[in-house]
C-alpha cells in the first residue's frame, strides 16, 4: 500500500517520505486548477510506511499505473508539472462502477491527453489522521504529469473536439467536489522507488 501524507502549513514530511510534492513554482499553472480545496493542503508526502500518531490527514492507497514514461530521468524536474486531483464518485455509480470507469479513463486520457506524459492512478483504501473526516467520501486520487509546464499550460488536450470528447466521459465523477494541486516533485527522505517527476 502506497501512503500519501497531507502537509499543512509547514509541516515536516514524514521519515520514511520517497517524494515530496510542492506547489509548482509557475504562478500561471498553479492557477490553472484553482477550486479551493475540500481539506488544507499544501504539499504532500508520499511513501510506504503506516501512519504516525498526530498525522492530520493520510490516505492509504492502492496504485493502478496508467504509463510511465522510459525517459522520466531526462527532463528538467523543476519545469515537469504534476497535477494531483482527489476524487469522488457520482450518484450514478457505486463504487464498483466508478472504478471500472475510472480504469477505462486511462484509454480515454490516451486519445484526447497527447501531452500527457505519465497517469497514475490510486484507489483510496484508507483515510487516517486527526482530520480524516474533512475528506470524507473521497474514493481516489489521480496523479498526471507534463514533461513542461508549456505543454500544460498550452497542450493539455489536443483539440477543442479532444477536450469535449474527454469531458463527455467524465459522468462517473463529482467534478463539484474534485480538486487538483499544481505540484512539482523532490525527494524525499527515504529511499528512491521510482523518478521524483
Amino acid at each position: 500500500m502506497t501512503k500519501l501524507t497531507v502537509l499543512v502549513d509547514d509541516a515536516a514530511p514524514p521519515a520514511d517520505a520517497v517524494v515530496v510534492d510542492r506547489a509548482h513554482p509557475h504562478e500561471e499553472a498553479r492557477r490553472r486548477f484553482g477550486r479551493r480545496t475540500w481539506f488544507p493542503a499544501h504539499a504532500l508526502a508520499w511513501g510506504d510506511d503506516a501512519s504516525t500518531p498526530g498525522e492530520r490527514l493520510w490516505f492509504g492507497l492502492e496504485e493502478h499505473v496508467g504509463w510511465l514514461a522510459p525517459d522520466a530521468g531526462t527532463t528538467d524536474p523543476t519545469d515537469v508539472v504534476k497535477q494531483v486531483s482527489f476524487l469522488k464518485k457520482s450518484d450514478t455509480v457505486d463504487l464498483a462502477g466508478f472504478r471500472r470507469d475510472y480504469r477505462h479513463h486511462v484509454e480515454v486520457a490516451r486519445r484526447h491527453m497527447h501531452t500527457l506524459w505519465q497517469y497514475v492512478q490510486y484507489d483510496i483504501v484508507e483515510i487516517g489522521g486527526t482530520d480524516a473526516a474533512a475528506a470524507e467520501g473521497y474514493v481516489a486520487v489521480s496523479v498526471l504529469w507534463f514533461r513542461t509546464t508549456d505543454d500544460f499550460l498550452n497542450r493539455y488536450f489536443a483539440s477543442p473536439e479532444d477536450q469535449a470528447a474527454f469531458t463527455a466521459q467524465e459522468g462517473f465523477l463529482d467534478l463539484s467536489t474534485a480538486f487538483s494541486l499544481v505540484l512539482t516533485s523532490h525527494p524525499g527522505a527515504g529511499p528512491a522507488s521510482r523518478p521524483a517527476a
